[in-house]
């Protein structure tokens, strides 16, 4: 009798059917790191992952992140531009690039090219 309710149970939940284990689009939980960036599509809300700038910002509601290729900042201070990643073969042009813009909490704005994906 055990087998015949657990058979079941295992095979739903080995097709994905029982037991979701995310809802998509919801970063996991160790992605505090909230940031608003504007883009030339619009306002973008987007997560970095723990290790911060320069990783890919998952895309709040989807299933999407978006990997900086070249990332240039200014500092507080007003000086800059300063490029701190440079990828070369990155095509800005491509169909996939995006362009996008925000001030960080340390007060770096940060304007970046990258993919979306």
């Amino acid at each position: 009798m055990v087998i015949r309710l657990v058979a079941p149970v295992v095979l739903l939940s080995g097709l994905g059917l029982v037991f979701p284990t995310a809802v998509p689009g919801t970063p996991p939980p160790s992605w505090t790191h909230e940031r608003v960036l504007e883009c030339e599509e619009g306002t973008v809300h987007t997560y970095l992952t723990p290790a911060g700038i320069g990783t890919p910002f998952h895309v709040v509601g989807t299933d999407e992140v978006i990997i900086p290729m070249h990332v240039e900042i200014v500092l507080p201070s007003g000086e800059g531009p300063f490029v701190t990643i440079d990828i070369p073969g990155f095509d800005a042009e491509d169909p996939d690039a995006v362009h996008c813009w925000y001030v960080d909490p340390a007060g770096l704005e940060v304007d970046l090219w990258g993919v979306r994906r």
